[in-house]
């Protein structure tokens, strides 16, 4: 969800038309491509930076891991920028080529379910959400970035839309630093839902944050189209277990979402 928070609905893949298939596919084709990524997560006073590289199908190493202090706006030496540009030039990149994904702190976004009419069309739930998101920020509709899915429950007469929302000046906000460090931005997602996804595909179990540093942890992508899936069901971290909302409180949490955001690329 929330990649790049455009309000566009994430369906299940297997309602999907001939359209959506040939999609799914040219996506699967350029995931394969995929040789590193990484991930940008929110910590005190500052950042984690985490890539990841193949280091034998389907696990994923990590090659990298960093933390970013400063602000997003601060330009200076000390800024989130000043540290994107040299982890980028690090690793031999050439300018723009490092895409990142993005991670929003859980005090920026708000989420929901809505129900509406199961008769309702995609451009009416889309503008539902939109006048729904805006409430809960007390922001203008137009100020608001978004992202929904139909959720799994229906009785047959109404329907039940999953959301997440967070002001748009937030995504401009990222977007900038990224940009000023030559860099992509990729997608942004709320960090919690990025944590799931890495706790999913750690190999070990959430047990290896305590006993080995993030540049051992590795990640089995062969698990990662089930986590997926999972993760779809809940925009909320409440809908967690209590082991994962656990280890978000631990030192290694915001590196754990760093590692989620970074195996964003090959979903």
């Amino acid at each position: 969800m929330l990649q790049n928070m455009s309000g566009q609905t994430f369906e299940d893949f297997s309602k999907g038309q001939g359209m959506q298939l040939a999609l799914w596919l040219q996506q699967r084709l350029r995931t394969r491509a995929v040789k590193q990524a990484w991930g940008l997560a929110p910590a005190q006073k500052g950042w984690f930076l985490l890539g990841l590289g193949k280091e034998g199908s389907p696990l994923m190493g990590v090659h990298t891991v960093q933390y970013v202090a400063g602000d997003l706006e601060d330009q200076s030496v000390l800024g989130v920028s000043h540290g994107l540009r040299q982890s980028g030039a690090s690793r031999g990149a050439f300018q723009g080529r490092h895409r990142v994904n993005m991670g929003l702190p859980m005090a920026q976004v708000v989420s929901g379910v809505l129900t509406v009419p199961l008769a309702c069309g995609a451009s009416a739930c889309e503008a539902e959400v939109q006048l729904e998101a805006a409430r809960a920020l007390g922001l203008e509709p137009q100020e608001v970035s978004f992202d929904w899915q139909a959720g799994p429950l229906s009785d047959g007469v109404v329907a039940q839309l999953q959301w997440v929302a967070c002001a748009q000046s937030a995504i401009g906000q990222f977007n900038q630093c990224v940009r000023r460090a030559g860099w992509q931005l990729a997608s942004v997602e709320p960090e919690w839902q990025a944590a799931h996804r890495a706790a999913s595909c750690l190999s070990g179990g959430l047990s290896v944050l305590l006993t080995r540093p993030a540049q051992d942890w590795q990640f089995d992508l062969a698990l990662l189209a089930s986590a997926q899936a999972n993760a779809a069901a809940t925009v909320n971290p409440s809908g967690f277990d209590a082991a994962l909302r656990e280890a978000l409180q631990t030192s290694a949490g915001p590196r754990l979402v760093a590692a989620g955001l970074a195996l964003k690329a090959w979903t």
